[in-house]
């Protein structure tokens, strides 16, 4: 495996990392606000939303800091090259599909009397996770495509 590709690995992690404390985050932070949860619960939440936050913060920065390295070392075109511009496509592609469901699924809880708010959370963090998890799964270059 060569440093573009080892690097490109190392980001895929990152973006997974990046995903799930953005998820934790704005969910913890939805339920930790919502009315309708108790106060243990909410405690819970709240830790959980300030845990996802700061594992969302340290992947961001260290994603960004092995961009720089990719840059650095010459390697950054193959880090954003034709695969990964598909890649990200399809990513935004399965993130409005993704989406889309989270929508209309929040929209039916809604008519239950689910709270408006941790709705709303819970979608802003499916809808960063989507795509990240989707550009992760697009971009393994193991796969077969060309």
């Amino acid at each position: 495996m060569d440093l573009a590709d080892k690097l490109n690995a190392q980001i895929r992690v990152l973006f997974v990392l990046n995903a799930a404390g953005f998820f934790l985050w704005q969910s913890g932070d939805g339920l930790a606000g919502s009315a309708q949860i108790g106060g243990e619960i909410s405690e819970l939440a709240r830790l959980v939303s300030i845990i996802g936050f700061a594992i969302w913060v340290i992947a961001l920065f260290v994603v960004l800091g092995q961009t720089w390295r990719a840059k650095r070392l010459g390697v950054y075109d193959v880090l954003s090259d034709e695969w990964a511009q598909r890649a990200r496509a399809r990513a935004g592609e399965a993130g409005f599909w993704i989406v889309t469901v989270g929508v209309v699924l929040a929209m039916t809880a809604t008519n239950f009397g689910i709270d408006g708010q941790l709705l709303l959370k819970a979608l802003t963090g499916l809808a960063v996770a989507g795509y990240l998890g989707a550009y992760v799964w697009f971009d393994s270059r193991h796969e077969g495509e060309e």
